[in-house]
């Protein structure tokens, strides 16, 4: 009786000492997960590094640390981390193998950041979506459009397609065409436009303003406006030089033409 109390205390020693180490792990994980992503965010942005890449390796440590945790908690629990490694590895091939097109989404999500064909907060066009990047993850890169849905791009197949980063320079320029009626003074509807993107605070004078007489077509005269602009003002310059041109075309006479249809009747 006295060793079978002997051996229940024993054990019982032996299963609490590991119970309290689980706890101490348990405890000591969001603390330590918290220091290391604000110490890595720390340094990555006092030596200017480029916000998606914060946002891809803030998840990969993240991942470490839970990946070593999890060892940590297996060797406290006394398994055999040989075999756990083995066992692992062999379910790791099954899964590999399922999972095989997400292994090409982490090594598109690396060229990416390697490569840098954008940065966050860049518009792009890409894989018929369009909107600015918010972040970039291990699988898939996040947009957000102009009317705030979230599109998701997997990496692998952004990696490989056309990316058009519409805001990668500075300045932008606006193009426009504009009709008028045929009967219409060329130089009237060009005084006019000018007069136009002139008066626009947006337009960067200095870059030049093309206005132009493009081609008479079988109904009107066409005009081409040309005109650059900063990136983030390019959205409502582009609105407010057609409304213009409107209000400044009814104020000038000139008629924009009209659709007509030949209709036969028999």
């Amino acid at each position: 009786m006295e060793n079978i109390i002997t051996i229940i205390a024993k054990y019982s020693l032996v299963i609490l000492k590991k119970l309290i180490y689980l706890v101490i792990l348990y405890l000591t994980y969001s603390p330590v997960k918290e220091f290391l992503v604000n110490s890595l965010k720390k340094v990555l942005r006092k030596n200017k590094t480029d916000e998606l890449i914060i946002s891809f390796l803030i998840p990969t440590l993240t991942s470490f640390l839970i990946i070593f945790y999890f060892f940590n908690a297996i060797e406290i629990l006394g398994l055999e981390l040989s075999s756990f490694v083995a066992l692992l590895a062999s379910v790791g091939i099954g899964v590999g193998l399922a999972l095989k097109g997400n292994f090409s989404d982490i090594a598109g999500g690396i060229q990416i950041l390697l490569t840098k064909p954008f940065k966050k907060g860049d518009f792009i066009t890409a894989c018929g979506s369009e909107g600015v990047v918010q972040r970039i993850t291990f699988l898939c890169t996040l947009l957000y459009t102009a009317d705030n849905r979230k599109v998701i791009i997997p990496n692998g197949k952004l990696s490989t397609s056309v990316v058009t980063t519409v805001t990668a320079n500075p300045e932008r320029r606006a193009d426009f065409v504009f009709f008028a009626e045929k009967n219409s003074s060329v130089d009237k509807v060009k005084d006019t436009l000018l007069d136009v993107v002139n008066s626009h605070p947006s337009v960067l004078k200095d870059r030049g303003v093309f206005v132009r007489f493009s081609k008479e077509t079988e109904s009107a005269l066409e005009f081409i406006v040309r005109v650059w602009t900063l990136k983030e003002n390019f959205r409502d310059l582009s609105a407010d030089i057609q409304e213009e041109v409107k209000k400044n075309f009814d104020r000038e006479g000139i008629n924009f033409p009209y659709q007509s249809y030949d209709v036969k009747i028999k």
